[in-house]
């Protein structure tokens, strides 16, 4: 799932209930990960326009 970082929105914290996305906090790392496993394994992955889609739609955003 992907992971948010800033301070959640409620629509945020509402997907990361759903479990649709993981929040790590407000301080982002100078590499941040971008993605999480249930076993809270993280790794960065090269295709950004995925990740946008994913958040997006675990959003609800158009």
């Amino acid at each position: 799932m992907p992971i948010l970082y800033g301070l959640p929105t409620r629509v945020a914290r509402e997907a990361a209930a759903a479990g649709k996305v993981r929040l790590f906090g407000c301080v982002v790392p100078t590499e941040p990960d971008q993605w999480t496993c249930e076993r809270s394994h993280t790794w960065r992955a090269d295709d950004d326009q995925v990740l946008i889609a994913v958040i997006d739609a675990a959003l609800k955003r158009d």
